[in-house]
């Protein structure tokens, strides 16, 4: 494992930004590292054995601040959110570090370390999306069709008619978390389960999460290639980014590992999470 250096990062603050403030909070020890999070989310997804080797700044992004807004003239997409991350890095005086982000968030991360190479030690990138485009919403929908149970399907369509019922009443942090709770089927190995305890107090900033999927992302362009060791995780019941996403895309990486959970959806650090621990932690002492 290469050593990674910088400031020591206070155990909790925030950043700001124009517009709103970037929160974060510390755990662990061992090698810095910024865990791109939703706000208390991510803190409790990792295990304290991760916490144990990578002193771990949980760092909230954009979608995670209620007071930030919409700005058509500078809309919110991954490059803003590299550059997001940048400026957070120089305010905490981090010069490397390992970087972990989960979902759009790996997405994020591996576009921070494809610019600022020289920043990051190592990126570990959980479920992340190579790209948000029309044909990566079809590869899901066919992922999702040829592979999915029919008690899965069953599930799933149970969950989101509760979900539509329910829909009209709900104020709008109560409606992202029940939105993403009756996705439970597509996001996780067991279909029932229950996303709420880790949702709890997390919020969601609906408007701007919108922006930022709404706008077109491709990780790789022309000749790009990552630098960084990566270490990808993805799920084998990844049904909103199936493991097939990177297919294609792995001779874009100088040092590429890829890692697929058998027992795991969208959360493997989740779902399998001593293998998890295990898997990136050997990864990072190997490098």
């Amino acid at each position: 494992m290469t050593s990674a250096q910088g400031a020591a990062v206070p155990d909790s603050g925030a950043v700001q930004m124009p517009g709103w403030s970037a929160t974060f909070v510390t755990e662990g020890t061992g090698l810095p590292c910024i865990v791109l999070s939703l706000r208390h989310y991510h803190p409790r997804a990792f295990s304290e054995r991760f916490k144990g080797a990578l002193r771990c700044t949980f760092l909230d992004v954009r979608f995670s601040a209620p007071e930030a807004t919409v700005d058509p003239d500078a809309p919110y997409t991954v490059e803003a959110a590299v550059e997001d991350l940048e400026a957070a890095r120089r305010a905490l005086g981090l010069e490397r570090f390992v970087l972990v982000g989960h979902s759009i968030q790996g997405s994020m991360a591996l576009a921070y370390a494809l610019r600022y190479p020289r920043n990051v030690s190592h990126v570990i990138a959980i479920c992340a999306v190579p790209e948000l485009s029309s044909a990566q919403v079809a590869l899901a929908e066919a992922y999702w069709e040829r592979n999915a149970s029919p008690a899965r399907k069953s599930a799933h369509a149970a969950a989101q008619q509760a979900f539509g019922a329910a829909a009209p009443g709900l104020a709008p942090d109560a409606l992202a978390t029940a939105m993403i709770r009756a996705d439970a089927a597509k996001r996780w190995c067991d279909p029932a389960y229950d996303e709420g305890p880790l949702m709890a107090g997390a919020p969601v900033n609906m408007a701007v999460l919108g922006e930022l999927f709404g706008q077109p992302f491709t990780l790789f362009g022309d000749d790009a290639r990552l630098e960084p060791p990566a270490f990808l995780a993805l799920g084998r019941h990844d049904y909103a980014v199936p493991p097939t996403s990177w297919d294609g895309q792995r001779d874009r990486f100088r040092d590429l590992t890829v890692a697929v959970f058998e027992r795991s959806g969208h959360t493997p650090q989740v779902e399998e999470a001593v293998e998890f621990d295990e898997r990136v932690l050997d990864w990072l002492r190997s490098r």
